[in-house]
């Protein structure tokens, strides 16, 4: 074989390696994993953490290793309102949120946890969530973003630095309301308090340093953010519960085999439900827990005094009912409570 004979077997067989190559990077990219960017707030190891891992652990198992999901938990790169903003850019492919910052995508949300005292039970809350999260998922479609799930954490109670018992204590009081809800904070202004913004990640250092001295939590989040050590009085009344749901792109949605898109749903609706469930419980637990180790107080109004809050928390309906919460779904969610008190009524 002469010297241009190798040369051209040798150049032959580097193109033939090269296009085996490129052929195999091309069939590795095609098969692929979706990974999907997932972030919350929620502490790392607590149940809604948890069982988004299970979630995501899950998900790969159904789609055969198709999809993939990066839970990123304790996310400090800005508040619900800055998880928003990335999300609508493509940051982040998807989330966890409390109706603080789904309500950024679709004001629709807050019909579940804007109305205050409107909930006399979980059951309720539980009812009305039922009736109403097909609807509000297609609303939030519409702004391109798929519901995973919705989710509750239990009820918000207020905790204060000094005792909180009657609606008229709260009026000389710096009250914690969520960054970025101007209407929220000018319905509390009107009604006579000192609402300060702030991000949840300033809860703490906030109450420590007399810039707030009240805050609406869940005993579950105030115990995981040592609230008590500083805001040692809960005052026991169901004000609203903490509801929550995850979304994921569309875009990135569209990208899941269609083949197995259902069953993903199926085991997201499931982690929901978990989160529900242990949130609900561990909320319980806290209020214990909290008042062994951190001395809380807690206060169970009476009859007449929760009268009271009740009365109070009308009188802002009508300002809230148009602006925080759409009007539509405000009657829908006092329409539903209606029919459905009724129904039990006659049962009993």
């Amino acid at each position: 074989m002469s010297e241009v004979q190798k040369r051209i077997r040798r150049m032959a067989g580097m193109i033939i390696a090269v296009a085996i190559a490129f052929a195999t990077e091309g069939t590795l990219a095609g098969n692929q994993a979706l990974e999907i960017r997932l972030v919350t707030l929620a502490p790392m190891g607590t149940s809604p953490h948890v069982e988004l891992l299970k979630m995501g652990s899950h998900w790969e198992k159904a789609s055969a290793g198709r999809v993939r999901v990066n839970v990123i938990a304790s996310y400090r790169a800005g508040g619900e309102a800055a998880i928003v903003d990335k999300i609508r850019v493509g940051g982040v492919d998807a989330t966890l949120l409390t109706l603080m910052g789904l309500s950024k995508i679709d004001p629709g949300v807050s019909a579940l946890s804007d109305i205050p005292m409107a909930f006399h039970t979980l059951e309720e809350m539980d009812y009305v969530q039922e009736k109403l999260g097909a609807d509000l998922a297609r609303r939030v479609e519409q702004k391109g973003y798929v519901v995973l799930f919705w989710t509750d954490i239990g009820w918000c109670r207020f905790f204060s630095v000094q005792p909180l018992v009657h609606p008229n204590d709260l009026k000389r009081m710096k009250v914690f309301v969520w960054a970025g809800h101007p209407d929220q904070a000018e319905i509390m202004k009107d009604w006579g308090t000192k609402p300060v913004p702030l991000e949840p990640a300033d809860i703490f250092p906030g109450l420590s340093t007399g810039m707030i001295n009240v805050i609406l939590a869940t005993p579950f989040s105030a115990n995981a953010g040592q609230y008590a050590t500083v805001a040692k009085h809960m005052l026991e009344i169901n004000w609203a519960p903490l509801v929550g749901g995850a979304i994921v792109r569309k875009q990135i949605w569209d990208r899941v085999p269609e083949d197995c898109r259902q069953e993903l749903l199926r085991i997201a609706a499931d982690a929901g439900r978990m989160i529900k469930a242990s949130g609900r419980k561990e909320s319980e637990e806290a209020v214990e827990a909290m008042k062994r180790k951190q001395g809380l107080k807690v206060y169970i109004p009476s009859s007449q005094v929760n009268e009271e809050w009740r009365q109070v928390a009308r009188s802002v309906y009508p300002r809230i009912r148009g602006t925080m919460v759409p009007s539509d779904l405000f009657d829908r969610v006092e329409g539903l409570l209606k029919g459905h008190r009724g129904n039990r009524a006659g049962e009993e």
